[in-house]
């Protein structure tokens, strides 16, 4: 009986020092791959955009959907006098796990802080905003092959719906730069801008309550800016005309009366 139950001690005892090795692994393996991704995720970006970048910290928990990131630098690629474009203080996103499985993800909370974006037009007219937002709009060889091979209707498919439950923005500076010769070289726009959002879709307008000072950022930056890009930036930061959309409210509610009254059986 002794030796049954020192076999059976010796036996756990090994169970328990392999499963301690498996946590161990696998506690370096994460700790590995946590080193691994400020690399893995600058060089997306450079690879992708052609923009340099680096990040004091990256972390991604794909367990709970978690990614926070930390001091995020973007400078302008070769062909800019100005080196610094982007430089974020923090992202944090919390995301609902299986929401991600469907069609419509849904974030618990995110936070966004921009301490600076600088807006440049170099002395050939290229835009480093423009520059950015063409290269991230293009799709590899395979996408566009994918794309084809679905048909027409596929490929324009549905906008991304998602939804947002909170989401704090943090913008500090604008700096819009035109290196041309006789352009103005450097407006400077200090914002300090800080709003909270309650369950952002994309139907949610930012541009209702926005500060002068952010619309004259974004009034700026469209003025070096040409065609879709130039319009996001408008329709974003621009404030609404409150009179013009309470017009045409009470012109549908008039227009629906008619019609109701049209439909009325006559005596």
């Amino acid at each position: 009986m002794q030796l049954k139950h020192s076999r059976s001690t010796a036996g756990g005892g090994a169970l328990i020092q392999i499963m301690m090795f498996l946590v161990c692994a696998f506690a370096m393996l994460g700790m590995g791959w946590m080193l691994l991704l400020p690399g893995l995720f600058t060089s997306v970006i450079e690879n992708r955009t052609g923009f340099a970048a680096r990040v004091d910290s990256f972390y991604a928990n794909p367990f709970t959907a978690e990614v926070r990131m930390r001091g995020l630098v973007v400078a302008n690629p070769a062909g800019f006098g100005e080196s610094e474009f982007l430089e974020v203080r923090e992202f944090t996103a919390q995301a609902d796990l299986f929401s991600l499985l469907g069609s419509k993800p849904v974030l618990d909370m995110s936070t966004v802080d921009v301490a600076r974006i600088t807006v440049v037009t170099n002395a050939r007219g290229s835009n480093n905003l423009d520059l950015m937002y063409r290269r991230l709009a293009v799709t590899s060889p395979s996408e566009k092959k994918a794309k084809t091979a679905a048909g027409s209707k596929s490929a324009a498919g549905s906008p991304l719906q998602f939804l947002v439950r909170d989401l704090d923005v943090r913008l500090n500076e604008v700096i819009v730069r035109d290196e041309r010769p006789g352009k103005s070289a450097e407006t400077v726009h200090q914002l300090a801008f800080q709003r909270s959002y309650r369950n952002v879709t994309p139907a949610t307008k930012f541009n209702a309550d926005l500060p002068p000072a952010v619309a004259a950022a974004g009034k700026n930056i469209g003025e070096m800016l040409t065609g879709d890009l130039k319009e996001l930036v408008t329709n974003a930061t621009q404030p609404i005309d409150r009179r013009t959309y309470a017009w045409g409210d009470k012109r549908e509610k008039s227009g629906e009366s008619a019609r109701k009254l049209e439909e009325q059986p006559k005596p």
